[in-house]
């Protein structure tokens, strides 16, 4: 099989050098030079059965991420690369026109269980890592809020529990908070998250809103920490004004475990799954 890898983290480079490996013929554009991978600055010399786009974000306002470049590529100039079946994360207006343009199926990972349970627990083990080497305290006896459950949080929720702290469980879905509850962890409806959040020593946030606003920022302690692993659910700037700890935390298995998570992700597409 051939490869295209367009741009993307270092889950982009450890996935050409394991597809070149597997004794593939691979090609890569907006990644640094690989032993065994073709750098191209324009089109292969051949048709890519198997074309992969950066993930989590696949494009963003207009520009596929090239981070290892030090950089981005306009969508526009891969416009005509993009044939049959590709992988990638989440497309933008530009990058959704060109595929319905031409007729092509983007796939998320994301979508396919197979990929995104195995995927939630690297995001889960990367969060907890990256979150304690920044919180002066200890997780354990510490009081952890984890603001939405999804795959990623149930994980998160089990390892911080399992390293001695009390896990909270915030969530708007009431089956979220069912499932939370079976699970061992005291879980409220989001109108309580203003109060749980005061109470807490390290905040996850995991949903996919702006939850973790100004209002509930004002009536944090000082000392608290905050993660954002959403790419937008965590008002940073008002955390920082009141003298919060506040990181973004996104795209974790791409630099926390990128060689797990590239293996991850090229088992899924040989797979040849819908």
């Amino acid at each position: 099989m051939s490869w295209l890898i367009i741009g993307g983290d270092l889950r982009s480079l450890m996935l050409a050098r394991i597809a070149s490996g597997a004794r593939n013929t691979v090609y890569s554009i907006g990644l640094p030079e690989v032993p065994g991978v073709e750098s191209l600055t324009s089109a292969p010399p051949e048709a890519a059965d198997v074309i992969v786009l950066p993930m989590p974000v696949a494009e963003q306002d207009g520009m596929i991420p090239a981070p290892l470049v030090n950089g981005s590529l306009p969508v526009e100039q891969a416009a005509d690369l993009l044939r049959g079946r590709v992988w990638g994360g989440t497309a933008g207006p530009a990058l959704t026109s060109i595929l319905a343009r031409g007729g092509v199926q983007l796939t998320n990972p994301n979508d396919l269980e197979l990929y995104a349970v195995p995927n939630a627990a690297l995001s889960a083990e990367g969060a907890v890592v990256s979150a304690l080497s920044r919180y002066p305290g200890s997780a354990y006896g510490a009081r952890v809020l984890i603001v939405g459950y999804g795959r990623i949080a149930r994980v998160l929720a089990r390892l911080i529990h399992s390293w001695g702290a009390d896990a909270m469980v915030c969530a708007r879905d009431p089956v979220q908070r069912a499932w939370a509850q079976a699970d061992g962890h005291q879980a409220a409806d989001i109108s309580a998250l203003a109060e749980m959040a005061a109470a807490c020593d390290i905040l996850f946030q995991t949903a996919p809103a702006m939850l973790v606003n100004k209002d509930v920022i004002s009536g944090m302690n000082p000392g608290t920490f905050i993660s954002d692993l959403t790419r937008g659910g965590v008002d940073i700037e008002a955390a920082e004004a009141r003298g919060l700890a506040a990181w973004r935390d996104s795209g974790i298995p791409g630099r926390y475990a990128p060689e797990a998570s590239a293996r991850l992700l090229y088992d899924v597409i040989t797979r040849g799954d819908p």
